[in-house]
């Protein structure tokens, strides 16, 4: 196996562009992409355009499925939803919510929920990692050794029982804040990040990339909450 995980592109198409570009240079040819790849006050039609011109196999995340299951709740989704062509709409509508292959399975949240965060807890707006058991309950179903995911937009290798959990983190958005329940995801960085997989060994990558375009982007589209997190990795400052 050899193959490349990405993961929450968020419509980030210049970033995209840049780890699709280091994927190719180290010959790996299989990329799965796990979801949340649109949502985002940036490029979604070029993202979506992309991944299909370069079949890239490709994941629903939780807000893939918002964006064709609901009306519009926010500012963010309309905005994604009126930069979208009628193909790319009808794309999102076939992806699945896992893919297994090989000795490996890969899903954006967990294997029962693409809303739920596979490894982390949130507390009182602080983040920590699931115990054991907790962690084994959520792969319980799982043959395979290796289990690739995202949401979390933190890049992660944990090992538990023989079984090697991954996180490939985020292509295209390093930190975001969220309400339910509230909490902040931040990276502290502008890298786009993903991850390689062969028989011999996993790699986490950090990929520099014109982040100032896409901070340009967001500036553009009145967002800068958006701006900061692209900037820096951090949702304040």
């Amino acid at each position: 196996m050899k193959i490349a995980l990405i993961s929450d592109i968020h419509g980030n198409f210049p970033a995209l562009e840049a780890v699709y570009h280091s994927i190719n240079e180290k010959g790996i040819y299989e990329i799965f992409n796990l979801g949340d790849s649109l949502y985002g006050p940036l490029w979604s039609e070029e993202t979506a355009q992309f991944l299909l011109k370069n079949n890239i196999k490709s994941i629903m995340g939780n807000q893939d499925e918002d964006l064709i299951n609901d009306k519009p709740k926010n500012e963010t989704e309309k905005y994604t939803l009126s930069q979208l062509s009628k193909s790319s709409i009808d794309w999102l509508k076939t992806l699945p919510k896992i893919i297994q292959k090989e000795n490996i399975t890969l899903f954006h949240g967990t294997f029962y929920s693409n809303r739920e965060y596979l490894l982390e807890n949130i507390f009182q707006g602080n983040i920590y990692i699931k115990n054991n058991n907790e962690i084994l309950e959520k792969i319980k179903n799982i043959d395979s050794k290796y289990i690739g995911f995202g949401h979390s937009h933190l890049e992660r290798i944990l090992t538990i029982n023989e079984k090697i959990l991954i996180n490939a983190g985020s292509v295209g958005l390093p930190a975001f804040s969220d309400d339910d329940p509230i909490h902040n995801i931040e990276t502290f960085n502008n890298f786009a990040k993903y991850v390689l997989i062969n028989d011999q060994s996993i790699e986490i990558i950090n990929v520099e990339y014109d982040h100032k375009s896409a901070c340009k982007r967001a500036m553009d589209n009145n967002r800068n909450d958006w701006y900061v997190c692209l900037k820096n990795g951090r949702v304040i400052g």
